[in-house]
């Protein structure tokens, strides 16, 4: 028996048609995807971790540093991981070196050591930093002596300043000197911005509204879309996260044609090292209360304030290391200064001294969590 092969000939072209329209429907919705403005195709908070790779340069393009963050809003944790622009991961060229080109540089070399994608990104430039700041309304910092008070362009004389974008930017990127010790110690105060830059997000809470929000969609460099980017927003403002925080580990070297030092980091020890911080920033171990590292400093004249201070914290099962006077006995305010990154205990010690503001003023060579300073507040407040 033979085929009609007009009847061939059709079913050839019903096939090539069905084919043609799946073609046109994947080109449309990809012509949809880029209309809506892209993005990453999560969904963050619910009960799965939100992985973000933050990077700051200045407008010159100037590479200042990046943040590994990973939140795990089910358990309202987080994990950032600090990279300083002096970092090699390859050869003896660092992020800094690298400019422009370090963001991209970065996520390229992390995807491969972590063997997972990084699928989000956010760049802040000089401009858009300042842009948003001034947004929230500021920054409360605190300063003290060993802290950039004094730069080419401000000079700060008070502990406590509400900083705008400007002064907030000029934070960041001051550098005293282009020598090692002093990228080490800038990324202390990176470290200690960009915590109160998420609190300030936080806190300002339903007065960052859509409008505001996605403004900064359209300033900030990123990879998500609006709806991302919106959901990302109220991930920060609506969830008090605890946050820990450490650097990619990197060995001191001297380059010899540079004559300058570099951090050298090695792939291997990176992951490991991440993959230690995350697990402990989830366990147990991590809020243990006999674990915290805690000083309690007198900042008034009168006598016996900080061994009193040490009861209450004891009270609450926190450790505490030491009292002694602050290095300035007219503290009118009392403070808490959040010295490890690790913010469990400080806003347990924030609870114990009726909510009194947490300050980030990161120090690892103290080896401390907390100083808390008292003041004539908390003196009037015993009496």
């Amino acid at each position: 028996m033979t085929r009609d092969p007009r009847s061939k000939f059709s079913l050839n072209q019903i096939l090539l048609a069905a084919a043609i329209g799946i073609f046109c429907i994947a080109l449309l919705s990809l012509f949809l995807r880029n209309k809506s403005g892209g993005g990453t195709g999560l969904r963050f908070g619910g009960g799965k971790k939100t992985v973000v790779l933050f990077h700051f340069l200045s407008d010159k393009d100037e590479f200042l540093f990046s943040v590994y963050a990973e939140f795990y809003s089910q358990e309202k944790k987080a994990a950032l991981f600090f990279i300083n622009p002096l970092t090699s991961l390859e050869d003896e060229k660092t992020l800094e070196d690298y400019g422009k080109k370090a963001p991209d540089e970065l996520e390229s070399s992390l995807e491969d050591i972590f063997d997972a994608s990084i699928p989000n990104q956010i760049t802040f430039k000089a401009s858009s930093f300042r842009k948003t700041v001034d947004l929230l309304g500021g920054i409360e910092f605190f300063f003290e002596p060993k802290s950039n008070r004094v730069t080419e362009r401000y000079e700060r004389k008070q502990k406590i300043y509400r900083l705008d974008g400007e002064d907030a930017f000029d934070v960041i990127s001051y550098l005293k000197e282009k020598k090692l010790i002093h990228y080490i110690h800038r990324l202390e105060i990176q470290e200690s911005m960009f915590l109160s830059f998420l609190e300030a997000i936080h806190h300002q809470g339903e007065s960052f509204n859509k409008t505001k929000v996605g403004f900064l969609h359209e300033q900030i460099e990123n990879n998500l879309s609006l709806k991302e980017w919106e959901s990302l927003f109220d991930l920060f403002k609506k969830e008090k996260f605890t946050f820990g925080v450490s650097e990619l580990p990197a060995e001191p070297i001297l380059r010899a044609k540079k004559k300058d030092e570099i951090l050298k980091a090695n792939e291997e020890t990176v992951k490991v090292a991440f993959a230690k911080f995350s697990s402990d920033i989830r366990s147990a171990y991590f809020v243990d209360g006999e674990r915290a590292r805690i000083e309690v400093l007198n900042g008034t004249q009168k006598s016996g304030l900080a061994r009193y201070g040490k009861s209450l914290l004891n009270d609450k099962g926190l450790k505490v290391l030491s009292v002694d006077n602050a290095w300035d006995s007219s503290f009118t305010q009392s403070v808490i200064l959040n010295r490890s990154g690790n913010t469990h205990y400080t806003d347990i010690i924030s609870e114990t001294f009726q909510g009194r503001k947490v300050f980030y003023a990161l120090r690892k060579d103290l080896g401390l969590d907390a100083t808390v300073i008292l003041g004539e507040d908390f003196q009037n407040s015993k009496e």
